[in-house]
């Protein structure tokens, strides 16, 4: 019997749990909230994944606290005119970078996540020397 059911929506938690075990990633799980370390160039941040049915929205969480809400405002919105999927936003004294995966298909869900994650991480590290100075704001 095939784990496929070509008629069935994917289960975005159910996916991206076996996505994260088969790559041995360590996580923790509460329902459809995952948590986990991402680590690119030297630079680690937490990764928050909520899943709701076949949706999957990525939060990557830059450690900084932001000081100047002014500054990380101007840094979110300098983002969100360059970056292609997501967005960025202050939530809870943090800069946080939303992606997110539609799975359409339980055959490509894996790999649609797997694109979600990567480009989070990769916009993540791409922008990190921007967000610590739009979190820290204008140097004395």
């Amino acid at each position: 019997m095939s784990r496929f059911h070509f008629q069935d929506e994917p289960d975005g938690a159910a996916e991206l749990a076996a996505l994260l075990d088969d790559s041995g990633v360590p996580y923790e799980r509460s329902g459809g909230r995952f948590q986990l370390l991402f680590a690119k160039r030297g630079r680690t941040w937490r990764t928050v994944c909520d899943c709701e049915g076949s949706r999957v929205l990525v939060y990557g969480i830059h450690p900084q606290p932001v000081a100047d809400w002014t500054a990380a405002l101007t840094v979110c919105s300098d983002m969100n005119r360059q970056i292609v999927q997501g967005g960025c936003f202050l939530t809870q004294g943090r800069i946080v970078l939303r992606t997110g995966a539609e799975l359409l298909e339980a055959l490509t869900a894996r790999e649609a996540l797997a694109r979600a994650l990567e480009y989070n991480a990769a916009v993540m590290a791409s922008f990190w020397d921007v967000l610590a100075d739009g979190a820290a704001g204008p140097h004395q």
